[in-house]
């Protein structure tokens, strides 16, 4: 079962596994410093799809200021995860987000 879990930048272990994942596609992504990651989780932009213990996917996104829209930055699913779903789940999550610097109901959404 797929869980949805925000993360910030205290959670080291967490960011450095979608630092990593993200790395292994950066020729679709574009490069992200971890510094970048940090303040995108410092600001309740960083959303992990988990697999059991594994880290599948990620959301990174900047939460909206003035309008109800949220700036998706990288939306990443491994590719050995793909086709189940996940990505949706992440950009369900994220979208949930109504700029108050949390994501609702994030820690109960499974798929």
């Amino acid at each position: 079962m797929i869980e949805v879990l925000p993360v910030t930048g205290d959670q080291s272990e967490m960011l450095g596994a979608a630092i990593a994942l993200g790395n292994r596609y950066t020729k679709w992504l574009g490069l992200l410093t971890p510094p970048a990651y940090r303040k995108y989780a410092d600001g309740g932009g960083l959303l992990v799809a988990m697999d059991g213990g594994e880290l599948v996917g990620y959301a990174l996104f900047g939460l909206p200021k003035r309008s109800q829209h949220v700036c998706l930055v990288h939306l990443c699913v491994a590719e050995e995860h793909r086709g189940r779903g996940i990505a949706s789940l992440l950009n369900s999550a994220a979208a949930r987000d109504t700029g108050s610097g949390s994501v609702p109901g994030v820690g109960g959404i499974t798929g």
